[in-house]
Order: structure tokens, then sequence, then C-alpha cells
């Protein structure tokens, strides 16, 4: 039987992987495949972003929470053990590149809100819309969010095949 430490932490790890692609998943079509006319434009747009802004809050708690969490509960928590030095450092990177993104993501995430061009309420919290900045900030910063979100999705294709592979 497994640890309790071991079942949180692969709770954890599965919350964060859920939350992570849902919020992958979720704000396109929200933005692009729902009839905004249903809402209107504004009241639309804001409760997707607000819901995405929410998810990826959840997602940062979840995810610090999974990597304080055996340093708080001081237990070694089982791993796949690596075949050779290679083999430890490509984990060590992936998981370091993944939560990287991860922080970045949510860094990005919030300048775009920052920079928005109309009202936003996220999380009760009123943002003013900056025209000026939405058209000069806005949209690079946007490229950097969507080059992390094609990061993600790659790391989470390495970090999904390393795993099938470790499990031979």
């Amino acid at each position: 039987m497994k640890s309790k430490s071991y079942i949180v932490d692969r709770a954890l790890h599965w919350v964060s992987a859920l939350l992570l692609l849902f919020m992958l998943l979720n704000l396109s079509s929200q933005l692009h495949n729902v009839d905004w006319d249903i809402k209107g434009q504004l009241e639309h747009r804001q409760d997707a972003v607000e819901l995405h802004a929410f998810l990826g809050i959840m997602l940062l708690v979840f995810t610090v929470s999974r990597i304080i969490f055996p340093y708080l509960t001081k237990t070694r928590i089982e791993r796949v053990s690596p075949t050779s030095k290679k083999h430890a450092i490509f984990i060590k990177v992936t998981h370091l590149s993944l939560y990287a993104c991860i922080f970045l993501l949510a860094a990005t995430g919030l300048a775009l809100i920052n920079n928005y061009q109309i009202p936003l309420t996220v999380l009760g919290i009123e943002l003013a819309p900056d025209k000026d900045a939405f058209y000069q900030v806005f949209p690079r910063i946007h490229d950097i969010h969507m080059v992390l979100k094609q990061l993600i999705w790659w790391l989470i294709a390495i970090h999904f095949f390393g795993i099938m592979y470790a499990k031979r």
C-alpha cells in the first residue's frame, strides 16, 4: 500500500494536471467558439478571463503546494528511479521547465489582464482598461504568452512520453 504522503502528492499532481489541461483547452473555446450575443461581448470576455484567472491562481496554489509538500512533511516520496546520470538530469530539467513555464504563464497572464482594453473584474478586483497599453504592450506580452502555451504543450508531451518510457 502506498503511503499517505504519496497519495497526497499524486492528488496534487493530478489536480494540477487537470487544471492545466482545462485552462489550455477552455479559454480559447470560450473566447472563440461561444456565441457572444448570448451575454454581450464585454460580459462574455469578462467571464472567460475571470474564470481563466481563477483557475490560474488555483493551479499556482496546487503547484506550489506540490513543490513544498515533501519539505513540510519531511518524507521521501517514491519517484521513478533514473537509469543513469543523464536520465536524472533529463528528469530534473523537464520538471524544472514545467514549473518555470507554469509560473511564467501566470506572470504573463497577469501582465495581460493589467493591460487589457476592456474593464475587467478578477476576483473582485476591478482593473481599469488601458487602450494605449493594450495596443502597445498587450500584443508583445500576448505573443510571449502564446509561445509559453506552445512550450507547455511540448513539455507535457515530453513528460507523458518520458513516463510511458520509464514504465515500459
